[in-house]
């Protein structure tokens, strides 16, 4: 670059530089442990079944393992004790040095008398509660675990329910370091109140599809403003749905953010 600023590969190798930066600056920071807790759902056994939800859960497991380092818990076609059970785990066992990831594939449903979103687990009824996991209860569960951040990500009609509007602040100064001092709570979802595709990724949703691309082509310290930026375009193109990042509600968030350290 400085022998040929303007010559043919400079914009290659700016580019190349900046990874290069990232990575230095990522070394001296202590990221913590990564988990992650990987449902997918196609085979209800009361509602109609799904096509891709499996496919996707297992290539988010895979990229998430293979190039993150994650140590990954994969429920496929769980009841609603199973994720429950899940939850209780991380609660016990993680702790302020811990990141973790939750990432559901599968039907969802709103309440709209009472406002509330829900997950449906592989045994879930029409009409009966009981069986269904509330937003409520994954507040809830937010709260109580220590790990110091958590992303949820969900790929299910309604799952914009658990967000609000506010988006997450804007870079400045030593980013990487100061969000990984904070306590952060943020969901990523695939769509607002609108139904969402449970195909059109080749294999994939949509959404699925973008986000495993995503993760892909970073080669450095992605945290999840920006890989929602790489995610939004693509699938608002290729679908009728606009997912939505944000912080959520009243579940322990202090302005941290959750950031995906590649191997």
């Amino acid at each position: 670059l400085k022998r040929y600023p303007k010559g043919r590969y400079a914009a290659e190798a700016k580019a190349h530089l900046a990874v290069l930066q990232r990575l230095a600056s990522a070394n001296k920071i202590d990221f913590g442990n990564y988990h992650a807790l990987v449902i997918g759902i196609n085979n209800y056994k009361n509602l109609p079944k799904l096509t891709t939800a499996i496919n996707d859960a297992k290539g988010v497991a895979k990229v998430l393992k293979d190039e993150y380092g994650f140590k990954v818990t994969t429920l496929i076609d769980p009841d609603r004790l199973d994720i429950i059970d899940a939850f209780d785990e991380y609660r016990e066992s993680l702790g302020g040095k811990d990141n973790l990831l939750i990432y559901y594939a599968g039907h969802g449903w709103l309440d709209e008398d009472a406002d509330r979103g829900y997950w449906l687990p592989a045994d879930a009824q029409s009409n009966r509660r009981g069986r269904w996991v509330s937003n409520a209860t994954i507040t809830d569960t937010l709260k109580t675990l220590l790990a110091k951040h958590v992303m949820v990500v969900a790929d299910s009609c309604y799952s914009g329910t658990l967000t609000r509007s506010a988006n997450i602040g804007l870079r400045s100064g030593d980013h990487y370091k100061r969000m990984a001092k904070k306590w952060a709570r943020v969901e990523m979802v695939s769509g607002g109140l609108e139904p969402v595709m449970d195909s059109g990724g080749g294999g994939h949703s949509v959404f699925a599809k973008a986000f495993l691309d995503a993760l892909d082509n970073n080669r450095a310290v992605m945290e999840g403003q920006a890989l929602f930026d790489a995610i939004k375009r693509p699938v608002v193109l290729n679908s009728d749905q606009t997912p939505q990042y944000s912080d959520i509600r009243k579940a322990g968030h202090e302005g941290g953010e959750f950031m995906f350290v590649r191997k």
